[in-house]
């Protein structure tokens, strides 16, 4: 069954995932694609139950990127959205670490990436979830096999190395959603 908005409901014991979500009909936060622009529908709600995309919110994707079924992925807003077929989820960008290539606001549709055989497509745009939270970055090569450097596309933001033992998921973005 779809809902309309995902809000997520605050404890000190949440664990950030989708399970940790609630539903509500009018969150203010949230507005469609389709209330913004009405011109050409490049993307639809989804009608049928598991049918579409979930949209995931970016505090609740730990769940959602090592796909766990214990997610609750049926309570998420779900698109049909032909161009991105292949995604696994689609979540909202936070914050300006990767401006200009994505905006606050914007939507990534992402595709999950085994962590059994983890390879990287160097300079490729990530979400991965570490144990300081997910992140949106550009993954480049580390100072040894071990290790991976983030890089931010907005300059103001420098780049560092994380260990590899530190990321517990990894999705590769293969496209956005940018509302006006």
């Amino acid at each position: 069954m779809l809902q309309n908005e995902m809000t997520p409901e605050s404890d000190s014991s949440s664990s950030g995932n989708i399970s940790d979500c609630k539903c509500t009909k009018n969150n203010p936060n949230y507005q469609r694609d389709s209330e913004k622009n009405d011109a050409l529908p490049l993307a639809s709600q989804a009608t049928k139950p598991g049918e579409g995309i979930p949209l995931i919110p970016i505090d609740a994707m730990a769940g959602a990127l090592t796909g766990e079924r214990t997610v609750l992925e049926y309570e998420c807003e779900r698109y049909v959205i032909p161009a991105f077929k292949g995604a696994d989820f689609l979540i909202p960008v936070k914050g300006s670490s990767m401006y200009p290539k994505y905006f606050s606001g914007d939507i990534v549709a992402c595709q999950r990436v085994p962590m059994t055989d983890l390879f990287f497509q160097w300079n490729k745009v990530y979400v991965i979830d570490t144990n300081q939270g997910p992140l949106i970055k550009r993954i480049k090569p580390g100072s040894d096999k071990d290790h991976v450097l983030i890089v931010s596309d907005n300059e103001k933001y420098d780049p560092f190395e994380i260990p590899c033992s530190a990321i517990h998921a990894v999705a590769l973005v293969i496209g956005v959603i940018r509302l006006e």
